[in-house]
C-alpha cells in the first residue's frame, strides 16, 4: 500500500519540475564536493583529503611517492586516482600563477610557468606536507576542529581546517561547477595579515590587490561595466647591457603561445624586432634582437606586445555554515577572523580544562601520599576493591590513582606535585584570560600572524 502511495506521489510531480530539482541538487553537490573552496581553509574536498591523508602518513615528515599518497587518499575521496594525482601535483607547483605558498612540497618535475602541464608521472615524483602548511597552523589544533564520516563511514575526516590566515586568498583558485564558477586570485601574505590586523582592531580591512610570486609583467586591477573586478596581466621586459629580454608573459600563456606571438611580430612590416634568442629554462628569458638602428623603450615594447589576459574575479566560496556565497575579499577576511576566534576559544577552553584536571590530579596525589594509601593497599585483595575504597574516600581520579607505581609514593613526589600545581595554575590563568578577554585573544592572533608574515614574507 505504501509503495503505491509513493509511486502516485512521484507521478504527480511534473517532469520539468523534477528535472529542475535534480539539476539543483546535482549543481550543489558539485559545488560542495568538488569545485568550490571553503572560505576558511581555502580547500576543495579533494585537497583537504590529500592533506589529511598526508598528515596521517609518513608524508607528514618524509617525501613519499605521489602515487602512494593518491592510493591512500582514495579511502576518503572515491573519485579515481587520476583526479587525485592531478590535484596533488597542482598543490605542489610553486611557480608564478600556481601557488604563492604551496601546501605540498614536491621532489621531481611538477611543471613550470613555461608549461604548467609538464608534470612527471606520479611514479617518479614525491611529496610531503610543506613547511608553510605546518607554520600556517593547519594541523596545530586537530582536537578542536569538526569532523564528519568519510564516504563509507569507516573513518572520520575534517569538515574544514582552521589555519592562522585565510588560505583561500593566498593561492590562485579556479573551479567550475554546474551553474557556478570560481576564480580567486592569489594575494601576498603580508597584505592579508595587515588586513586581518585592521579587522581585529575594529577598522576597515581596506582593499588588497592580487599578487603572484615572481611575476614581473604588467598588471592592473579594475572594475568592468558589469561591476565585476578584473585582474589583467601582460608582458614584462628587462634591459641589460642595451639588450632587452622578455621575462614575463600574461597569466595562462604557455611558452608555445608566446613563441607564436613572437613569430607573428617578426613577420609584420615596420616592426623593430628582427629576431629572438630563447634562453628560457624554468622562467622566461627571451632575448629580443632589434633591427640595426632601431631604438626601443620598455613602453614601446608594451605597445608591440599588446596582448593581455583578463581574469574576471568570481569569489564563490562555501562558508563555515555550509552556504554557497559570493564574498568580497574584505568580507572573507572578516568572516575568517570571526571563525578563527571561535576556534581558538574552543582550543583554549580545552587546554584550560586540561590544566584544571592537572591541578586536581596532583592535589589528590598529595592527599593519597599523605594519607599513606600505599600502606593500606597491602590489606586489599585486588585492584577493583582498591578503586572502590578510593571512590568511597571521595577520590575523583580513583582509577588513575590505583595505577600509580609505588615508587612515586614519596615526600619528594609531593614537592613535584606542588611545583606542577603552581605551573598548571599559571597556565590555567593564561588560557582563561585568552578566551575570556577579547583584547588578549586579539593580541594572540596578531602575534601569531605577524610571526608567520615575518618568516615567509621576509
Amino acid at each position: 500500500m505504501k509503495t503505491k502511495q509513493i509511486i502516485k506521489k512521484q507521478s504527480s510531480i511534473a517532469f520539468h519540475d523534477q528535472l529542475n530539482n535534480d539539476q539543483k541538487r546535482y549543481s550543489r553537490y558539485v559545488c560542495d564536493s568538488r569545485a568550490i573552496p571553503n572560505e576558511i581553509d581555502g580547500l576543495k574536498p579533494v585537497q583537504r583529503r590529500i592533506l589529511w591523508t598526508m598528515w596521517n602518513s609518513v608524508a607528514r615528515k618524509y617525501y613519499t611517492k605521489t602515487v602512494k599518497i593518491a592510493g591512500l587518499v582514495m579511502g576518503y575521496h572515491p573519485h579515481g586516482d587520476a583526479a587525485i594525482t592531478d590535484a596533488i601535483s597542482a598543490m605542489a607547483q610553486d611557480f608564478t600563477f600556481a601557488n604563492n605558498y604551496p601546501l605540498v612540497a614536491g621532489e621531481g618535475t611538477f611543471g613550470d610557468v613555461l608549461d604548467p602541464k609538464a608534470v612527471a608521472s606520479p611514479r617518479y615524483t614525491e611529496v610531503k606536507i610543506s613547511d608553510f602548511a605546518l607554520d600556517a597552523g593547519l594541523f596545530e589544533s586537530i582536537p578542536d576542529i569538526d569532523y564528519t564520516a568519510n564516504y563509507d563511514e569507516t573513518s572520520r575526516e575534517p569538515v574544514y581546517f582552521v589555519p592562522k590566515v585565510p588560505l583561500v586568498l593566498l593561492n590562485n583558485i579556479t573551479g567550475i561547477a554546474t551553474g557556478f564558477r570560481c576564480h580567486i586570485p592569489g594575494h601576498k601574505l603580508t597584505d592579508i595579515v595587515n588586513s586581518m590586523i585592521k579587522v581585529l582592531k575594529k577598522r576597515s580591512p581596506g582593499a588588497i590587490k592580487p599578487w603572484y610570486k615572481n611575476f614581473s609583467g604588467k598588471s592592473s586591477y579594475w572594475r568592468n561595466d558589469n561591476g565585476f573586478m578584473v585582474y589583467t596581466t601582460g608582458f614584462g621586459f628587462k634591459k641589460k647591457d642595451k639588450t632587452f629580454y622578455l621575462t614575463a608573459a600574461p597569466q595562462s600563456w604557455h611558452r608555445e603561445k608566446v613563441i607564436n606571438l613572437l613569430d607573428d611580430i617578426i613577420s609584420r612590416k615596420n616592426t623593430p624586432v628582427k629576431n629572438y634568442i630563447d634562453h628560457s629554462t624554468s622562467n622566461y628569458k627571451i632575448e629580443l634582437v632589434l633591427k640595426k638602428g632601431s631604438r626601443m623603450t620598455s613602453a614601446g615594447l608594451q605597445e608591440i606586445f599588446a596582448k593581455v589576459n583578463n581574469e574576471i574575479i568570481v569569489q564563490n566560496v562555501i562558508t563555515d555554515e555550509g552556504k554557497l556565497k559570493n564574498d568580497s575579499t574584505a568580507q572573507i577576511i572578516k568572516n575568517f577572523c570571526r571563525r578563527r576566534k571561535i576556534h581558538l576559544v574552543r582550543r583554549f577552553k580545552r587546554l584550560a580544562a586540561l590544566e584544571s584536571e592537572k591541578i586536581s590530579k596532583n592535589n589528590e596525589l598529595i592527599r593519597f601520599i599523605k594519607e599513606k594509601w600505599n600502606q593500606k593497599v597491602l590489606n586489599i585483595k585486588n585492584r577493583k576493591q582498591f578503586e572502590g575504597r578510593l571512590k568511597r574516600a571521595k577520590f575523583k581520579y580513583f582509577e588513575w590513582l590505583s595505577s600509580i607505581p609505588v615508587y612515586r609514593m614519596t615526600i619528594e613526589e609531593v614537592a613535584k606535585c606542588r611545583k606542577a600545581i603552581t605551573e598548571a595554575k599559571k597556565m590555567l590563568k593564561y588560557y582563561q584570560g585568552l578566551y575570556k578577554q577579547n583584547s588578549k585573544l586579539n593580541k594572540f592572533i596578531i602575534d601569531e600572524i605577524t610571526a608567520l608574515k615575518d618568516k615567509w614574507d621576509n
